[in-house]
């Protein structure tokens, strides 16, 4: 039984029993040891450096772990926060398709009066049955894609429970056009919040726990050992506590034991591959701190320019409404066409639907940003 003892030392204890068939005066002995050793070692693994290595390698590997856990945590969040903007902007899609069907239906209905009153010829009530037919076709297909954004989201968050959004469809525009600027993102506070970067971190901690083990292997074993040994025999039954063959029930030994092999070959060669593995690793940091800073960089220029845009699109929209109403008045007093009208009225659909898209990307280089920047509103664990 051997345990260590502070500051730096091993003590064992042990037992023996022998069975002598050739007891010197006797036809048989029985002999019963006991003893105790005390090994300081003086060079390789002093001070349980072997052990305390040890001990930082695995504590470096369960950071990683737990690094590894965060990272998951952190790309599940921005593919959560991403689907619900992706389910937010088909609904949004599809409210455009509705409330477009919706105004062509008015048209359709004025197109019919008008032709019935013999203000406007027959055929203008064509191309608005076209459009409608359309339309009908267009909010179909964008009721389909909201309800497989809905199963995408669903699959996302993992639950296996259907998934009801708590806002209409104008929210997507109103959050987007109620964001402010971006704030400046500083690089080093935001890498020790990314679990990939801490997961680089703590791989390079147990290489070089690793890499200290191993040049301490290379170290010759040298230590100091005193052993006590307490020797007892009988000629009858085992446990004996009597000295039969001479007078000396007690022994013991100090001794200073040096050995090293020929050569360090495996040994050189492990250290080697972890010095080259720590290299590797600082690599793999630099190159994770310069695509953090390229994906902020990405993310805040996507926003401002979004923002920008979205900006304009509020402008657009305003100027198509203004066009929708003046043609439709222009086609009930019988100076316009139906055509013209359905193109005013289509034109505005295109400037909402790229209203609702540009909302929609400026709050996915939102997430990129908060992703990037490593989440600064969640603590690391």
């Amino acid at each position: 039984i051997e345990v260590p003892v502070r500051p730096g030392a091993y003590l064992s204890a042990g037992a023996a029993e022998r069975f002598l068939f050739d007891g010197g005066d006797y036809d048989h002995l029985y002999q019963t040891l006991l003893g105790v050793r005390l090994r300081v070692p003086l060079w390789r693994d002093r001070g349980f450096a072997q052990h305390d290595l040890a001990r930082a390698r695995a504590l470096a590997d369960y950071n990683g772990a737990v690094s590894d856990l965060i990272t998951v945590m952190q790309t599940v969040r921005r593919e959560v926060e991403k689907a619900y903007i992706d389910a937010y902007a088909t609904l949004a899609s599809q409210e455009v398709s509705k409330r477009a069907l919706e105004r062509f239906q008015v048209l359709l209905d004025q197109a019919r009066e008008l032709s019935r009153l013999k203000v406007v010829p027959a055929y203008q009530v064509f191309p608005t049955e076209m459009e409608i037919a359309l339309r009908l076709e267009e909010e179909e297909q964008a009721r389909q894609v909201h309800v497989n954004s809905l199963i995408a989201l669903q699959k996302t968050i993992g639950d296996g429970q259907p998934v009801a959004l708590a806002y209409g469809p104008e929210h997507l525009v109103e959050i987007a056009t109620g964001l402010g600027d971006l704030l400046p993102v500083d690089t080093d506070d935001a890498l020790q919040r990314r679990g990939s970067f801490l997961r680089l971190l703590n791989h390079i901690e147990a290489a070089r726990a690793e890499l200290a083990l191993a040049l301490d292997d290379r170290q010759p074993d040298l230590s100091l050992n005193a052993a006590l040994t307490v020797r007892g025999e009988s000629a009858d039954q085992p446990l004996g506590w009597r000295s039969h063959r001479d007078d000396e029930l007690l022994g013991g030994e100090v001794v200073v034991v040096w050995e090293r092999p020929l050569q360090y070959r495996a040994v050189d060669s492990r250290v080697s591959r972890l010095r080259g593995r720590v290299a590797e690793l600082k690599e793999h940091l630099q190159t994770e701190r310069t695509a953090l800073l390229a994906e902020v960089q990405s993310a805040m220029e996507a926003y401002t320019s979004l923002s920008g845009r979205l900006r304009l699109l509020e402008q657009a929209k305003d100027a198509a409404r203004q066009t929708v109403s003046a043609e439709d008045e222009r086609f009930r007093l019988g100076e316009g066409t139906s055509r013209n009208a359905l193109d005013a009225q289509k034109d505005l659909t295109t400037v909402l639907n790229r209203q609702a898209s540009a909302a929609a990307a400026i709050l996915r280089a939102l997430a990129d940003y908060h992703y990037a920047a490593g989440y600064a509103d969640v603590a690391a664990p």
